[in-house]
This record gives structure tokens, sequence and C-alpha cells, in this order.
């Protein structure tokens, strides 16, 4: 199967009905949509595309990355993103770990991987170019087995360096799971503000698979998303917690009566943001549990701010399996089996079943959370954040809360280092505000720490930093190693 088969049946059933209203207020119909995808179509066979490569997609945020998507899905090859966002070094690893057979691009970003250029572009209008690239390595044994239609490259924030692969079924299989609580319909009108490049398979197809409309905001200003969702009457937002604490600073006093979800995900749920946002709007943000290898098994729906911080309850399609390891906290690993898991990884190749060999057929997600008496779940941190001080363990969010309590820190990574004698110490880096005496700043901040943390938990050195470290889909970095290679801790 093919997801664009999907589509192209939502585009016999409503033809005219809107698809994308684009940031300069241009419609696309589902039916306009479906004609720019055809002579992308054209284009990309013309240029030698077929069943079996794999297309980079080095393009911003617009309709054309998403027909661009559709136009390589109709010639039977795949889709490697290539974030517009990421260094030199970070898109020659994508290259050096993925085979990919051309990079489709915007004219003005062309001279960034020119470097890997292989033969002459081809124009396929004024402002999208195809380039032909030089092939770094051949698809790994099995991969031609797989109809895969994304292969999404991630570093991780710790770990070795993989290619996520998903093919049209699996993806298929993930939003019709996912739509059994989202319930997405041709009334929907859905704010879209986050990277496509990171953010496409549970989403943006699940979109244009079941008939709604999609908005792209001209910029991301909070007061720029609550006038572009009330112009519209928007159902859903799809953002990031920054989005919405960025909407709680508008002025006006415009409330959104249409909206019905406000998804959020990408990263941990300030309670300060929730509780604003709902003071702000009457309306709660719903957490989601989004897994690159699984898809969205978790999504809190409850209307009342009582649940805030939790991922919710499991949709049906899904199960979870919860292993305690340490009893004395009565946190628990977190397992997930269900529709739509990973196909494979790419690199090193490890197919479906040997990525679960070991866990009897369920995903191990490094997670490690718990259950509430109602049975929402919670996310407490990544096993591999947990922070170990002489066989102490406790997770750095539980840290960074207490700390970005102080109104005067902006933002704090909790992070483990080294120590010989008792394996690690926490370290701390601080974002915070300009005008602070650092000196008072930091004495204050131990005395907060002491009056509510054990002693291990404290942490050893605090280290002001301009801005934290990241990974290019914008989570916390906590490797010690690379932050010392970036802020020079000893």
């Amino acid at each position: 199967m093919n997801l664009i088969n999907i589509f192209y049946e939502k585009v016999e059933t409503q033809p005219d009905h809107p698809l994308i209203i684009g940031p300069d207020e241009k419609v696309f119909s589902y039916k306009e949509f479906y004609n720019q995808i055809q002579k992308y179509i054209i284009q990309l066979k013309a240029a030698g595309v077929e069943k079996g490569h794999s297309i980079g997609l080095y393009y911003p945020n617009a309709p054309q990355y998403i027909s661009l998507t559709y136009a390589v899905w109709g010639c039977g090859a795949c889709i490697v993103p290539i974030p517009v966002e990421l260094t030199g070094s970070e898109k020659q690893q994508i290259f050096n770990h993925i085979r990919i057979d051309a990079v489709i691009s915007k004219v003005n970003l062309v001279s960034k991987i020119k470097m890997l250029q292989n033969s002459e572009n081809t124009a396929f209008s004024e402002d999208i170019v195809f380039i032909p690239v030089k092939k770094l390595r051949e698809h790994p044994p099995g991969f031609a087995d797989l109809n895969a239609a994304f292969i999404r490259f991630t570093s991780g924030t710790t770990g070795a360096a993989k290619g996520v692969v998903l093919s049209h079924e699996t993806i298929q299989a993930r939003i019709k799971a996912a739509n059994q609580g989202l319930h997405i319909n041709p009334c929907d009108r859905i704010i879209w503000v986050l990277s496509m490049a990171y953010h496409f398979t549970v989403s943006i197809v699940a979109y244009m698979s079941f008939g709604a409309t999609m908005i792209l905001c001209k910029n991301h200003f909070g007061t720029t998303i609550v006038r572009t969702a009330a112009k519209h009457k928007a159902t859903i937002i799809y953002g990031a917690p920054t989005h919405y604490e960025l909407m709680t600073h508008d002025k006006s006093d415009q409330l959104l009566p249409d909206l019905r979800l406000a998804i959020t995900t990408t990263t941990s749920l300030r309670k300060e943001t929730g509780t604003a946002f709902y003071k702000r709007f009457k309306k709660t943000l719903n957490e989601t549990y989004g897994i690159i290898e699984v898809g969205l098994p978790c999504i809190n729906f409850e209307k009342q701010p009582g649940k805030g911080g939790s991922v919710g309850r499991l949709l049906p399609a899904y199960e979870i399996k919860m292993e305690l390891i340490n009893k004395k906290t009565d946190l628990q690993a977190i397992k997930v089996r269900g529709p739509g898991m990973v196909d494979a990884y790419y690199e090193p190749w490890k197919t479906r079943a040997e990525i679960m060999q070991n866990y009897d057929g369920w995903f191990a997600t490094g997670d490690m959370g718990y259950y509430d008496q109602d049975g929402f779940l919670f996310i407490c941190g990544r096993s591999k954040d947990m922070i170990s001080v002489g066989g102490m363990k406790f997770f750095p969010q539980e840290v960074e809360t207490l700390l970005e309590t102080d109104p005067a820190v902006k933002e704090a990574c909790v992070f483990g280092y080294d120590d010989q004698r008792l394996g690690e110490l926490p370290y701390a880096h601080l974002v915070a505000e300009s005008s602070v005496d650092k000196i008072s700043l930091e004495k204050t901040l131990k005395e907060l720490c002491r009056q509510h943390l054990a002693t291990y938990k404290i942490p050893q050195k605090f280290y002001f930093v301009a801005q934290h470290l990241r990974t290019a889909s914008g989570k916390l970095i906590r490797d010690a190693s690379k932050l010392k290679l970036n802020n020079k801790l000893d």
C-alpha cells in the first residue's frame, strides 16, 4: 500500500474542501493539492526517481514540504527529512549513515549542501531544485524488503546514531490507532506551528488522511497564534510547550471557544505553563506520550487541570507493561506494544523482531514512570538520564523543577558528572535573567535545595550559560561529555 492512495480517496470525496491555509492566507483545496503533487511526480520521475530510492528533503515549513513528500511517495521512493536548522556536521552525519540518492531543496539553501552535489541540478520551479548527490553508502541488506516511507535519522541525547525506518503500513496503523482518541475529521481546523522535519507521520499524514484543514501561521509569536486560531475557528492546535507559554502572554481578551484540543509535545510541560494557559483560555493542555519508534500510545484528554503533568490514559490499541526497578521510589520501566511499531533501525541494521527480541515483543522505551490511582501515566524521565550518587538514584527533572521555581531562573539542566569516589555527582547549568546577581542567586538556590532535597540530589556546581545544549529536535542534552566540550566544566 501507499499513503498517497489514502489521500487520493479524500480528494475524490471532498475535492473542494480546504486542505491548507498558508501563512499568506492562500488556500489550497484537496484537488489543488492533488494537482500540485501530480506535477511534482512527473518532474521527479523525469529526474530518475524510482522505487528503492531515498530522497533527502531539505526544505523549511511550507505547503510544498507536504506536497513534495507525497510526490516522492508517489514515485515509490522514501523520504529522509534533513532539518534546515542542522549544522554542517549534523547534516554530514545523515549522509554518512543513510544512503541518499538526491536532495530536494529551496534554491536559496543549495549552497549549504553543495559539497555533496554529484551532477547538475534540475529546477522544478523558481524556488525548488532537485540535486543529485554522492552516495556515501548503500542500503543495508533487508531494506529492500520493506515498503519504506520514512527514514528519520536521530542521534538521540546520548545514544548511538541510528535511522528509524517506518513503512507505509506502519504509518497507516499509527494514525488509525491515534485517531481512536483524537477523532480527527473534515470539520477540524488545525493550527500547525511545529517543524515538519520532526513531526509528520502521526500528525500531518493523519490530518490529510482524515480530511482535516491545516493552518500555517506567518510567525510563531503568541499573539499571532491566538489571532490566527480565533480567525479560522481552530479546533486543534499542535505545538510545543513554548508555543503555549507565548500564547498566555497575549494581552487581548480573545478566547478560543472552538478549540477542542491543545496538543503539547516535544518536551515535558511545566506546571506553570499549563496553569497559565487554563487561566487565560479556560482550556487544558493535552499532554502526549510520543515515541518515534512507537507512535502516540497515550494522550491526556482531561478537561480539568487536575491531571496536569500526566500524559493521560493508554489509547485502546496499545498495551503498556510496567516493570518495577526501584523499590524505594516505586519507579517503573515502561515497555509498549501495539500497532505501528518501528520497522527497523537503519544503522546498525536491526529488524523489528531483532529490536524487541529480548523483550518478548515489547518495545523498551527507556522511560521511567508510574500510574496513579485513576490510570493516568506520569513520565518521570529517561533511564539514561538517571543520576546515581553512591548508588542513590534520582531523576534530574525533580531538581530542575525545584530550581525553576526561582523567578530568576529561566531554565535549568541537571546532569550527572563522573566522580571517581561516588560514581556521579549532580551538576547544574542555569539560564538566568540577565540582570540577576549570579553569586547571590547561587547562594539562594543552594539554600532552596537544602530545604527541599536530600543531600545527594543537590548540585555540586552551578554553571550559568547563555543557552542549553540541545539535540536538533529541541531535547535537552544531559551527556556530561558533550556538555564539557561545549561549556568547559573543569
